[in-house]
């Protein structure tokens, strides 16, 4: 199951997070992994947010996105992954063994004392 970070633009953000997180309880999947919305260029989503309906999350809340979703998530065990090449902090772990740890990690990041992947190495 793959979570997608940023789809609820900036204003859904956290409520995105936490509707996503209620459903990966509910499906309780044996695998799940964060990638975060790209928008690519001449698509409807690229005009939406050229025309400024669509607003993508900016690093920081996209992080604060990741983790309302793991604080929330609760599947009975989950291996839980964002090492896709879209997302800014690549975390590893398990749901809902590896929790705490990987709400630090974030919250490390957050405070800037792990560095993000570049805007250079996000390609897909």
């Amino acid at each position: 199951v793959i979570f997608l970070l940023g789809a609820g633009g900036k204003k859904r953000s956290q409520e995105h997070a936490f509707a996503s997180a209620q459903l990966a309880s509910a499906m309780n999947p044996h695998f799940l992994s964060a990638l975060t919305l790209t928008i690519v260029p001449e698509t409807p989503m690229y005009k939406m947010a050229q025309r400024g309906k669509f607003v993508l999350p900016e690093k920081k809340a996209l992080l604060q996105e990741l983790h309302t979703f793991i604080k929330h998530a609760q599947p009975t065990r989950s291996i839980f992954r964002t090492n896709h090449a879209s997302n800014y902090l690549p975390i590893a772990g398990t749901l809902p063994q590896d929790k705490d740890q990987m709400l630090q990690v974030i919250g490390m990041a957050l405070g800037g004392d792990i560095p993000l992947r570049p805007e250079w190495r996000r390609g897909l």
